[in-house]
């Protein structure tokens, strides 16, 4: 076990803005967050899977709901509700942990993002317990679906939910794998989200290789502290974040138009990037429903979900957040291989291009960016 320092969270932190494809919770949301906690005193460690025993037993908490800005009547509706005082993300976790009969050692992040893993990581610090070197997807992602355990063949539920305003769900039971997703986002979109809790499994299952996307938390402090240490020593700080995730640089331009809305829960828009320099006189589209699922250039499939592509901010190398760009800004689009689950048929099923209702095939992003001269 690991204690985590603050520059070792900031470091995490900015790894999963890459990491999160564009959605995965807000970056200054999850700072917020980690910086209150420190603030109170609270101590973070990181576990990793290996150190579990195989009667141990760790979940997942993360947070369901579009990343669309609230609207005025919202806001005023949302105005009117109670609040508690305790965590939410806490809340769900306890309960699930009573109605199961067991107390939980770790947390395991529902995803890498900024926000969605910070919440994982503060929930650990405010229950006194763990956050495992692992997830459940290795990006970030827009149903809870997209779970390497359920691509495994392990259910997931049963699940507990709780809002900010004291509503608790507890979900026992589900006809069908999506119907979490639907029950959840149904939830989310009447209570300004909602923290959940799932995903209840033992260490013996944590430590069975493909049922989670093991030491992505590590992953993501790598990638965060080489952008830090390139920023500390005037290097390039994209270089450094490729070299670190063993990733890809796909398109540089400025971001010519895009469009959004809030749809069922979720934020589902587009936006398209004007090439320039090296990329002068092509165009980019890049489609997300809250994560970055699919991209073209000059109409040809440029990246498929589940592999990760993720804008930056050219000048600076910070990651950007759908749908937080402006028509004008500078960008650069660079990408990362998925995990390996999700390269397998059962993962491919839950996050594949099809899953979402493109007719494409799955093609890996390294296949369809060779190196040059290969």
């Amino acid at each position: 076990m690991r204690k985590l320092t603050k520059q070792n969270l900031e470091d995490i932190i900015v790894g999963c803005s890459f990491l999160g494809t564009g959605g995965g919770g807000s970056f200054d949301s999850g700072m917020k967050r980690i910086y209150s906690d420190l603030d109170a005193g609270l101590t973070f460690n990181l576990v990793a899977p290996e150190e579990l025993n195989d009667d141990d037993y760790a979940a997942a908490p993360y947070g369901v709901g579009s990343t669309a800005p609230l609207t005025p009547e919202a806001k005023k509706r949302y105005e009117k509700l109670p609040r508690i005082s305790e965590e939410p993300t806490a809340v769900a976790f306890k309960r699930l942990e009573k109605y199961l009969g067991k107390k939980f050692v770790a947390t395991i992040a529902g995803e890498i993002g900024p926000g969605n893993t910070a919440l994982a990581m503060s929930a650990a610090a405010h229950l006194g317990i763990a956050q495992l070197d692992a997830d459940t997807v290795g990006r970030a992602a827009p149903e809870i679906d997209q779970n390497t355990i359920l691509a495994a063949g392990i259910a997931v539920a049963p699940a507990a939910g709780a809002t900010e305003f004291g509503d608790e769900i507890l979900l026992t039971k589900i006809a069908t794998i999506s119907r979490e997703e639907d029950f959840f986002r149904a939830i989310s979109e009447v209570s300004m989200g909602i923290a959940v809790t799932d995903s209840a499994i033992s260490g013996k299952q944590i430590k069975t290789p493909g049922v989670l996307v093991q030491g992505s938390i590590s992953h993501a402090e790598e990638i965060g502290k080489a952008f830090r240490t390139a920023v500390e020593s005037h290097r390039d700080p994209l270089q450094a974040v490729l070299t670190a995730g063993k990733g890809m640089k796909l398109f540089e331009g400025k971001i010519s138009d895009f469009q959004w809305k809030d749809k069922g829960g979720y934020l589902v828009g587009d936006v398209e990037i004007a090439g320039t320099g090296a990329y002068q006189g092509s165009t980019y589209k890049i489609a997300y429903m809250n994560e970055n699922l699919m991209a073209w250039r000059d109409g040809e499939v440029s990246a498929t979900c589940p592999d990760l592509f993720t804008m930056v901010v050219s000048k600076t190398a910070r990651a950007i957040s759908n749908p937080h760009f402006e028509k004008g800004e500078d960008t650069t689009v660079i990408g990362f291989p998925a995990p390996a689950p999700w390269r397998k048929p059962g993962g491919l099923k839950l996050f594949g291009p099809a899953h979402f209702g493109y007719d494409v095939p799955y093609i890996p992003i390294e296949e369809r960016h060779p190196p040059e001269g290969k």
